[in-house]
């Protein structure tokens, strides 16, 4: 689902009278006069999000010269003033159809980087009780009930100081450096709004270097530190280009009788990885890098997986596994996630270290780096 945000136009009037028209009772309806009197005073701050080319939501608000929003704002768009400290939100609306997909999200983070940029102080707005929950997820305060009647309505007037959180470091772009749709996937219980784009590094040189260097550590070890600098080495070359964003880099390697079962060359190759593990039990290893402009967070997760023996049933399924194609974009030649699954008889750690990227962990050390952020200020 690609949502495009752009600024909204007098060819949309129609359809977002009747957004607005599903999204509020008629007493806080804005009215078609309205919306166009504010199309035309404001535009920078009037936005509307698509979705395949059908407009699905809209975003706007005059410029105003204090924090709260007064029943005047409403009814008179010229109060706009564009050198105002002040950007307002009269409405966020999105259709009923399209709710729950993070397009509000996207239309207000908008609104808020836009307002940014044009060096307001804040952004001000006023909700109902039952959403002052939602709001407060984007940094804004309750400031209690507002004088607001607008509608007959009690509203709560939200307020964001642009100056608390110092720049737009404190929600930065995260990009995955990961092509992996299951590590996309896992990423997405925490980050709707994120990029992918992958990173291009020589991992068996990384590989054979750091093996050559091993020493006295056990073989485990030195495993470790290979997952642990490929995920960085990828974090790094896309944070070459991006430098504002937080990126996240990872990697998994399977680790048997001292050995690192990595993506399989071949089928043959795939069939003897899943031949070599039966009966026996292997190590499961997710190495993550997380950059952010100076800021660094580099570890890895292992888990144990055990198989069964091996016999013709297993032989059956592997065979029909391996010509299906599915193991051959995975460390180890399989992925428990998919008919895999019918051969372990047991693990021991975090089953998503297994797909592919330990998203608890991931979470924790995410949020570790925004709070060492937010004191350093």
């Amino acid at each position: 689902m690609k949502v495009e945000i752009r600024k909204a136009d007098f060819q949309d009037l129609v359809a977002l009278k009747i957004i607005e028209d599903a999204c509020f009772p008629e007493a806080e309806a804005a009215t078609l006069e309205s919306l166009s009197e504010r199309l035309k005073l404001f535009p920078e701050s009037f936005l509307i999000a698509e979705l395949e080319g059908e407009l699905v939501g809209f975003v706007n608000g005059a410029v105003i010269d204090e924090p709260i929003i007064r029943d005047a704002h409403y009814h008179d768009a010229a109060l706009h003033n564009p050198d105002g400290a002040y950007q307002s939100v009269f409405g966020l609306d999105v259709r009923p159809a399209h709710r729950k997909q993070g397009i509000a999200g996207k239309l207000l983070n908008a609104l808020i980087d836009a307002a940014r940029k044009s060096g307001r102080k804040g952004l001000t707005l006023c909700c109902k009780e039952e959403k002052i929950p939602y709001y407060e997820k984007f940094g804004m305060v309750n400031n209690g009930k507002s004088s607001s009647t607008h509608g007959n309505a009690v509203w709560y007037d939200m307020i964001l100081n642009f100056e608390e959180r110092k720049g737009e470091q404190m929600d930065p772009k995260i990009i995955l450096a990961s092509q992996s749709p299951r590590r996309s996937e896992l990423l997405s219980l925490m980050h709707k709004d994120f990029t992918v784009q992958a990173a291009d590094i020589d991992e068996k040189a990384i590989e054979e270097r750091i093996l050559a260097e091993a020493g006295q550590d056990t073989f485990l070890d030195t495993a470790t530190k290979i997952v642990e600098m490929l995920a960085r080495e990828k974090a790094a070359v896309i944070q070459r280009e991006n430098r504002e964003a937080m990126v996240i880099g990872s990697d998994t390697v399977v680790v048997l009788d001292e050995k690192i079962l990595g993506k399989p060359v071949d089928e043959a190759d795939a069939s003897g990885m899943l031949r070599a593990m039966a009966g026996k039990t292997h190590s499961v290893l997710t190495g993550v890098s997380i950059l952010w402009g100076e800021k660094e967070k580099t570890f890895a997760s292992e888990t144990k997986v055990s198989f069964f023996e091996w016999d013709d049933r297993m032989a059956e399924e592997v065979k029909a596994y391996v010509a299906s194609g599915k193991p051959m974009d995975k460390a180890g030649a399989y992925g428990i996630q998919e008919e895999a699954a019918l051969w372990v008889s047991g693990i021991e750690g975090d089953y998503n270290t297994i797909v592919g990227l330990p998203v608890a962990l991931v979470d924790k050390a995410i949020h570790r780096l925004l709070t060492e952020a937010q004191v350093a200020q």
